[in-house]
């Protein structure tokens, strides 16, 4: 037979485009089929329970979305802060309900746009945010008050900065900053585990941490100042068992100190968020949810003193995942995008930050977003799917696999026990090697083309004019004029702003430091003086008697050589 007939043989045969494998995508077995005898053990009241009921298995409200739709969330944050209001603006008028913002890489890192180690990645994947005037910009004619933003920085540094932006430009508007709302990684280990950030050790990031929750629950209660991260460790390669147990771990921890040192209750604090990813295993992503709400409302009554419902109920905001988009054949993102989005309403989120179908291959444009809110709209107008709330749930599938990757989460769980807990897990490495062999797997399993990715490692095909023409959608990174612009602005705002009150502020902020204070205010205080990123940075590391610059490569501002 000629190599010609072999392939067309090959293509009409049935067993051609075949599964692979029989297990899930984190490496979870499953049988052909499942019956009553797999769940028998099961108890509704306990287990599941109805919507809006403990253990709220099913969703943390009665009638779910037919009272609420999900908010409709994602980074919007281009090189300048003018390009992001606009596309702040564009986008709400498309059905955006929540604003998402981010910084530049040297910003996360917590250095200025004149530091000598910003200029290469400066203004990109994000503004360069390195002072109040930047936000006062970027925010321009967006309302503060009762509208949901939310912090997706990677480090602890922009947590505590760009928490300290709202309340600044809230007062300064005569504004009450208890109607701030929204929500803020602030995550030390997601921080170390997956950007290892120079600026501080995780000894200032714990404390940091802590302040600022702390803080929030006393003064702007409708602001959650930590929502413990599973998207990048899983998108570094963790598997659902280690990111949910991630998430949990940190929740855990977090709380656990903050109630014991600092006196403030989980019922103090009210709802936890947790941002979870959305990969591409379809059944695997809702049971994940489902099983995060259920054992969260179980650590929080049983483990951490809740004794509300509000305290006890898990608040679920995700990322779909933007490492299963491709470059090879881009269209067939619109497919991903789309499940993943249908995964997340079947699974009962409650903010949803799809990626876009071109975000493989730069930031993603205006019609990319729009496709993104509309496949929401599709999904909840014309599919009809939000009209039941848990519509799978009684699947003798997903409940098995929401009660399996609950006891796989709990063996995780005593095993970070074993090893010290959270805290000797992150220092010694132990976490991160674990996450290591999940992402070798992984790596492998596409190599060995027993994990099918699309137009990557299987059908390859080619694409034509439509993928051509979202390829050609990639936000172009800024020039060195939009970079020399840049560090102009910060020179000249350090020119015009008041020296005696940014040197007092920053003063009382060292001294904060030092005195073991919390820090949060005297940082509001600093930012509406106008001081930048780099000198609230280099303050706090100077009250721990550390080098003013995380990479040693400036000295401190003459201002400052009387903080010792």
């Amino acid at each position: 037979m000629s190599k010609e007939s072999a392939d067309k043989k090959v293509g009409l045969d049935r067993s051609f485009g075949g599964l692979v494998r029989t297990d899930l995508q984190s490496g979870i077995p499953v049988e052909t089929f499942y019956s009553p005898r797999d769940v028998a053990h099961l108890e509704y009241e306990q287990d599941s329970g109805d919507p809006g009921e403990y253990p709220y298995t099913r969703g943390i409200y009665p009638r779910m979305y037919r009272d609420r739709l999900w908010i409709k969330s994602f980074i919007v944050s281009y090189a300048t802060a003018e390009e992001t209001n606009q596309a702040f603006k564009d986008n709400i008028a498309s059905g955006q309900t929540g604003l998402r913002c981010l910084a530049d890489l040297p910003t996360q890192s917590g250095i200025d746009p004149d530091h000598p180690s910003a200029w290469n990645a400066m203004m990109c994947g994000g503004v360069s945010t390195y002072a109040l005037s930047v936000y006062e910009r970027m925010l321009e004619g967006l309302p503060l008050e009762d509208v949901d933003y939310e912090l997706a920085h990677s480090s602890i540094s922009s947590a505590l900065m760009f928490y300290g932006m709202f309340p600044a430009l809230m007062e300064n508007q005569g504004l009450d900053i208890a109607r701030l709302r929204g929500a803020n990684i602030n995550d030390p280990f997601r921080a170390r585990l997956v950007y290892n950030t120079p600026e501080w050790p995780n000894e200032i990031n714990r404390r940091i941490c802590l302040d600022l929750v702390e803080f929030s629950a006393r003064h702007t209660p409708k602001w959650k100042a930590i929502a413990p991260n599973g998207v990048d460790p899983q998108q570094t390669g963790a598997n659902v068992i280690e990111e949910l147990a991630g998430c949990l771990g940190v929740a855990t921890a977090v709380y656990g100190e903050l109630i014991e040192k600092r006196g403030v209750s989980l019922d103090d604090i009210g709802a936890t968020v947790f941002s979870l990813d959305a990969e591409s295993d379809f059944f695997e992503t809702i049971a994940k949810f489902r099983a995060a709400r259920r054992m969260w409302a179980r650590i929080a009554k049983e483990k951490l003193g809740a004794r509300t419902p509000r305290a006890m109920s898990l608040r679920i905001g995700i990322r779909t995942s933007g490492m299963s988009l491709t470059t090879q054949k881009p269209l067939n993102n619109a497919a991903r995008v789309t499940l993943q989005i249908l995964s997340c309403v079947l699974g009962g989120v409650n903010s949803l930050d799809a990626s876009s179908i071109d975000e493989a291959i730069g930031l993603p444009s205006l019609e990319a977003r729009t496709f993104n809110l509309d496949a929401q709209h599709i999904v909840t107008h014309e599919a009809n799917v939000p009209m039941v709330a848990d519509p799978l749930g009684g699947s003798y599938y997903l409940e098995w696999l929401t009660d399996h990757i609950e006891k796989g989460v709990n063996d995780y769980l005593a095993e970070i026990e074993a090893h010290g807990g959270m805290w000797n897990c992150l220092e010694s490495g132990w976490l991160r090697k674990n996450i290591e062999a999940s992402r070798m797997k992984a790596q492998l399993e596409k190599r060995d083309r027993k994990r099918i990715i699309v137009g990557v490692n299987a059908f390859e095909g080619e694409g034509g004019l439509i993928n051509n023409a979202i390829s050609d959608t990639a936000y172009k990174v800024p020039t060195e004029e939009d970079r020399r612009r840049n560090v102009c602005a910060l020179q000249e705002l350090k020119q015009r702003r008041e020296p005696r009150k940014v040197k007092d502020t920053l003063t009382e902020l060292f001294r904060a430091v030092k005195e073991g204070r919390n820090v949060v205010r005297p940082t509001i205080e600093a930012v509406k003086a106008y001081a930048t990123i780099g000198e609230v940075v280099g303050v706090v590391r100077l009250g721990y008697g550390l080098n003013y610059d995380p990479f040693d490569a400036v000295d401190r501002p003459a201002f400052l050589d009387e903080l010792r």
